[in-house]
């Protein structure tokens, strides 16, 4: 039987599952929200769910639009995941991309500081893989412009710095919980504000959103329930033999929907997030057995880290030397049963017909566009094994 380790993955147990169906359906007016439980964890008061989290993006721009209407330019770094600009382009704004460093898959932050001092409404952070920017020195830049700072920790469920959750440090945050994150309900996002200015604004955008269909709801627990079993190594290699399904394609798809999280999801996540430090710290385990495998490498490298981050490796992140190598990094490691990735297919101003949506002429960053030729990511989550990991170090060690 054949083994394949999935790129990234978070249990989600059927039990669980049928539990919040449960639940859910049988819930009165006073429990129909069971998201307040999370206020506590982020110490936000308030919590939306929604659809996705590009929706939860979207849903946050349209809110600061209202209040902000002389001013349609979102920052957001040059190397992140493509739902970001699908969601400033589907709010009908436009998109300043500032170049990042690859050592720290952050911001570059000389470019941040030489930002446009009008027009812009918000700056957004990347999280990636659970490596938390350097939020406080891109508040400053927002401040100094009157712009918004808005905390993308689609990536970085439970990752902090300086002892600040990730997604709590800006005006506002949000999360994914969509395949592949650090927690799962297949589809899903949310929203976590402490603020009055935006809480209530994202709160009206949020009661106007049409509730899911009993169609989609369906499909949805379909989706989980599949999710659940063939997220296993031994089963992965069934939906991955699939194209239909895209495993692991990157879109730039602004047309995406935008709904209410249905109540099964919503009575899953706090569920979820109970098991969330376990499994997070079983990705820092995994990440530091890879990294140790890679002291010294002549052609691979890490990200830099933070002394006062603790990140949470939603993957972990490996930079080669050039395309060459991390191609045939990629190749080796898929070879041997373990999903490993080129991850996001270019930088954000290489995307086709990005153009038209961009705030500045001068749009393309270098920086980033080698990163995306020279970026791999290795599995760290639960189900990637001690014969995983020995077989991903004799890999890198014979590159």
């Amino acid at each position: 039987m054949m083994r394949l380790v999935p790129p990234a993955g978070a249990p989600l147990e059927i039990l669980h599952i049928f539990r919040a169906v449960l639940s859910s359906w049988f819930a009165d007016a006073s429990q129909e929200m069971p998201l307040t439980a999370l206020g506590p964890f982020f110490n936000s008061r308030y919590v939306f769910g929604i659809s996705s989290g590009r929706a939860a993006l979207w849903a946050i721009l349209k809110a600061l639009q209202k209040s902000r209407a002389d001013r349609s330019v979102v920052v957001i770094p040059a190397y992140t995941c493509f739902s970001v600009p699908a969601a400033i382009v589907r709010a009908g704004l436009r998109i300043y991309p500032v170049d990042v460093n690859p050592e720290t898959l952050d911001y570059d932050h000389v470019q941040l500081a030489a930002l446009p001092a009008e027009g812009i409404l918000c700056i957004i952070t990347s999280n990636l893989f659970g490596l938390v920017n350097d939020t406080e020195r891109i508040r400053s830049a927002a401040r100094a412009r009157g712009a918004a700072l808005i905390d993308d920790a689609a990536q970085a469920l439970g990752a902090s710095r300086g002892g600040n959750l990730a997604g709590t440090v800006g005006d506002v945050g949000f999360f994914s919980f969509g395949r592949g994150k650090a927690m799962t309900t297949v589809e899903g996002g949310l929203i976590v504000t402490d603020s009055c200015e935006f809480g209530a604004p994202i709160q009206a955008e949020i009661e106007a959103l049409p509730a899911p269909t009993a169609f989609h709801c369906a499909s949805l627990l379909m989706k989980m329930l599949s999710y659940s079993v063939f997220v296993h190594p031994r089963l992965y290699w069934i939906p991955n033999s699939i194209p239909l399904l895209k495993l692991g394609v990157t879109e730039f798809q602004p047309d995406f929907i935008v709904a209410d999280l249905p109540p099964f999801a919503r009575a899953l996540l706090p569920r979820l997030m109970q098991r969330l430090g376990a499994v997070n710290e079983v990705r820092r385990q995994n990440a530091a057995a890879i990294a140790k495998a890679l002291e010294n490498h002549p052609r691979l490298s890490l990200p830099r880290v933070a002394r006062d981050c603790e990140p949470t490796y939603l993957r972990l992140p490996v930079i080669a030397r050039d395309r060459a190598t991390r191609d045939a990094a990629v190749f080796r490691m898929q070879r041997a049963g373990i999903g490993a990735t080129p991850f996001y297919p270019s930088a954000i101003c290489d995307i086709p017909g990005i153009a038209k949506h961009m705030a500045t002429q001068d749009f393309h960053r270098p920086q980033a566009e080698s990163l995306s030729q020279r970026l791999l990511t290795l599995p760290t989550h639960p189900y990637v094994g001690p014969g995983d990991l020995e077989r991903m170090g004799n890999i890198l060690n014979s590159l």
